[in-house]
C-alpha cells in the first residue's frame, strides 16, 4: 500500500493565509504515518491507516494564525500512539487594555503634577483611569471588564503663610476580563484595584480648594455563555478569554495589560474500521495574563519663593490602582469515533486556562522637612490598591462515539476541568455514545422506564435496580437542559419540565461508561 511522507504531505497543503480561513481538505490515497513532530490543520481524508507513532507530537496550527484552529481525521484505520497537541488553538483571547495616560484640569492645570502652575492660586488636577481589554473571540467568549475610573484633587498654593501642599489621588486599574466557556462555563473577573486618595499629614495644610478622590477600579467582565450539545455530533473550538485591565496613572504612567487566553482547539478522529488512542490528546485552554501595574505617586518641585522651602510648596500625588487580569480560554472539543472496534485508552485534555493575575499596586511618596525657624513637616500619599484576578475558563468537551460498547475499551483518563481564577471555572463535559446495544446493554437499557410520555409537568424515571447514574435532558439538537446525578431505583425520579417548550426530548442516562437513550414528548 502507497505511503504519503510528512514533507509531501505538507508541500501539498494549499492552506490559505487569510485570518479565520476554513479549513482545506487533502485527500491522501494509501497510509499517512507520521513519525517526526510537525504541525497540521484541516481536514485529511485518508483512504489507508493515520498513524502517529510513539514519541511523536502532531501540534494543531492555531486560529489565529490563519488556520482552522481544528484537525479533522477520517481515515479507514486510525492509530495515536503518540500526541495530539492542540491546546491554545481555538478562538483567541482579547487584546489587553491600555494604561491610564492622560492627565486633564478643570483650571489649566495640569502640568502642575510634576511642575509649577499657577502657584499662588488653587487649581485641580485629573488623572486618568486604566482601559478595560477587549471581549475575547468565540461563541462563549469571555466579556471585557470596565473601565477604571479618574482619580484628581487640589494641587499646591502658595499663601503669606502656611503654603498648602496640593494631593492628587490616583485612578482606579480597569476590571479584568472574563473567562471563556465551552462545555463548562468560565467565571467573573474580578474588580480592578481601586487608587486612593488617603493622605497622612503632619505640621502643614492639604489644600481644600478641591476634594482628594481617589478613582474606583472597573467591574470584572462576566463569563462566555456554554454552547454545543453534550451528545449532539458536533464539535467546536473552545472561546477565548478577555484581555486584562490596564493600570491607572498617577504621577507616573502606569502598565497596560495583557492579552486573554486562547481557547482550546478541536480535534477529530472518525475511523471506518478501527480507532486506537494510546497516547495523548489535548485541547486546553490557555491561561490568562496579568493585569497592568497601577502608576506611582510623585512629587513636583516647590514652587513658592518664601523663605521656608516646605513640604508646603509641592503637589505630591497618591498611589494608582493595578489593572485586573485576563481571562483563561476555554478547553476545546475532542470528537473520537469508530464504525466497528475502538480502543480508546490513552489521556483525553479539555481543560479551562486559569485566569490572569492581578497588576501591582502604584506607590504613595512622602516629603519630610524639618527647620528650626519653619518648624518639622511630614506628608505621606497612600498606595494604590492592586488588582483581582481574571476569570477562569471552563473545561472543554469530549465526545465518544462506538457501535457497541462492550465490544470497545472505552477507558481514557479524562481532564475536563475548569481553570482557577477570580472563581473556579465548571467542568467540561464528556458523552459515551453507542449506536447499538449489545444483548447485555438492551437489558439495561429495557429495565428503565419514563413516563408519563407524553408528560406535561413531571418526568419520571425508574429502574427495578438500583443504579448510580447521570441523567442528562437534551433537546432534539443535543443542547443541554437539564443535568443531574441520580440513584435510580423502584422510586422514580423526577425532573420538573413544566418550562419546556412543547415538542420532543431525549432522556439519556449515562452509566458504567455507557450511555441509554430515550425519547419522550412535553405536553
Amino acid at each position: 500500500m502507497k505511503q504519503l511522507a510528512i514533507s509531501l504531505f505538507i508541500a501539498g497543503c494549499f492552506c490559505s493565509n487569510v485570518m479565520y480561513s476554513q479549513c482545506d481538505t487533502t485527500v491522501v490515497n494509501g497510509d499517512m504515518i507520521i513519525s517526526s513532530s510537525t504541525f497540521l490543520s484541516g481536514v485529511y481524508q485518508v483512504s489507508g491507516t493515520f498513524e502517529i507513532e510513539s514519541g511523536v507530537t502532531v501540534f494543531v496550527e492555531k486560529y489565529e494564525l490563519g488556520s482552522c484552529g481544528k484537525l479533522e481525521v477520517q481515515a479507514q484505520n486510525i492509530i495515536v500512539s503518540g500526541t495530539i497537541n492542540g491546546d491554545f488553538s481555538g478562538y483567541t483571547g482579547g487584546i489587553g487594555g491600555a494604561p491610564g495616560t492622560t492627565v486633564t484640569s478643570l483650571t489649566g492645570d495640569q502640568i502642575a503634577i510634576n511642575d509649577c502652575s499657577n502657584k499662588d492660586n488653587t487649581g485641580q488636577v485629573t488623572v486618568e483611569g486604566g482601559q478595560a481589554g477587549n471581549s475575547g473571540n468565540g461563541p462563549g467568549a469571555g466579556a471585557s471588564g470596565a473601565d477604571g475610573s479618574n482619580g484628581s484633587g487640589p494641587k499646591q498654593q502658595c499663601l503669606n503663610n502656611d503654603d498648602e501642599a496640593g494631593m492628587i489621588g490616583g485612578s482606579g486599574g480597569a476590571g479584568a476580563g472574563g473567562g471563556g466557556s465551552y462545555g463548562g462555563t468560565g467565571s467573573t473577573g474580578a474588580q480592578g484595584g481601586a487608587g486612593t486618595g488617603s493622605y497622612q499629614t503632619n505640621g502643614l495644610n492639604v489644600s481644600t480648594g478641591f476634594p482628594v478622590v481617589g478613582g474606583n477600579g472597573g467591574n470584572g467582565g462576566n463569563a462566555g455563555v456554554a454552547y454545543g450539545s453534550i451528545s449532539g455530533e458536533d464539535i467546536d473550538l473552545g472561546s477565548g478569554g478577555a484581555g486584562a485591565g490596564g493600570g491607572g496613572r498617577s504621577y507616573d504612567v502606569g502598565l497596560g495589560g495583557s492579552d486573554g487566553g486562547n481557547g482550546g482547539g478541536a480535534v477529530i478522529l472518525i475511523a471506518q474500521d478501527s480507532l486506537a488512542v494510546t497516547g495523548a490528546i489535548s485541547a486546553n485552554g490557555e491561561n490568562g495574563i496579568s493585569g497592568g501595574s497601577g502608576g506611582n505617586g510623585g512629587t513636583s518641585p516647590k514652587c513658592c519663593s518664601d523663605g521656608c522651602n516646605d513640604c508646603g510648596e509641592a503637589t505630591l500625588s497618591t498611589g494608582a490602582g493595578g489593572g485586573s487580569g485576563s481571562g483563561g480560554g476555554s478547553g476545546g472539543g475532542i470528537f473520537l469515533q469508530s464504525e466497528n472496534v475502538a480502543e480508546i485508552t490513552g489521556n483525553l485534555s479539555v481543560s479551562g486556562g486559569n485566569g490572569g493575575n492581578g497588576g501591582l499596586r502604584g506607590n504613595g511618596v512622602s516629603c519630610d522637612y524639618s527647620d528650626f525657624f519653619c518648624g518639622d513637616q511630614t506628608l505621606t500619599s497612600g498606595n494604590g490598591n492592586p488588582g483581582g484576578n481574571g476569570g477562569a475558563g471552563g473545561g472543554g468537551r469530549i465526545k465518544i462515539f462506538v457501535p457497541i460498547c462492550s465490544l470497545s475499551t472505552v477507558q481514557p483518563s479524562n481532564n475536563l476541568n475548569g481553570g482557577t481564577g477570580n472563581a473556579a471555572g465548571n467542568l467540561g463535559t464528556y458523552f459515551l455514545g453507542c449506536s447499538e446495544l449489545s444483548l447485555s446493554e438492551q437489558e439495561i437499557e429495557l429495565s428503565v422506564a419514563i413516563f408519563p410520555n407524553p408528560a406535561k409537568d413531571m418526568l419520571h424515571i425508574t429502574s427495578p435496580s438500583n443504579a448510580s447514574v447521570t441523567v442528562l435532558i437534551t433537546d432534539m439538537s443535543g443542547r443541554e437542559l437539564f443535568s443531574s446525578s441520580a440513584e435510580l431505583s423502584a422510586t422514580p425520579f423526577s425532573v420538573a419540565i413544566t418550562d419546556f417548550q412543547q415538542g420532543s426530548y431525549y432522556v439519556i442516562i449515562q452509566r458504567d461508561g455507557s450511555a441509554i437513550t430515550k425519547k419522550f414528548i412535553k405536553l
